[in-house]
């Protein structure tokens, strides 16, 4: 399953990955994406991994082309997860990134959406 909920007004997207990923499901993020950015130049992510099932090969294709034709759409992207190996492999794709990028732990889940939205607050008061 993939959840995806946005705030077109904030320019914000929260998807929730739990299971297996459909072509329709991500479709619908891919969409959501796009019309969030008729509004907003960056949109700010929050994504939320409990678990990754089966994930069919062409969601993995589309997500390849996705990114390559939307480089530069993220201005902060929190990703939530407990699974051991997301945390790594996340920051190893960040540097391929023009965003901020930081992970939290699913403990951190009700600040991570704050973070991705105007970053940390003790630095914004300096």
């Amino acid at each position: 399953m993939l959840k995806v909920e946005k705030d077109a007004k904030a320019g914000y997207l929260e998807l929730t990955v739990d299971g297996v990923v459909h072509k329709d499901e991500y479709q619908l993020a891919v969409d959501a994406v796009d019309e969030l950015l008729k509004t907003h130049e960056q949109i700010n992510v929050v994504e939320v991994v409990r678990d990754i099932g089966w994930v069919d090969a062409q969601v993995w294709w589309k997500d390849l082309l996705f990114h390559l034709s939307h480089r530069n759409f993220i201005h902060r992207a929190a990703v939530v997860s407990d699974n051991g190996w997301i945390g790594p492999m996340t920051r190893m794709f960040a540097p391929f990134y023009p965003a901020a990028i930081r992970t939290f732990g699913l403990d951190q889940l009700e600040y991570a959406p704050t973070w991705a939205k105007v970053g940390d607050l003790h630095r914004a008061a300096d």
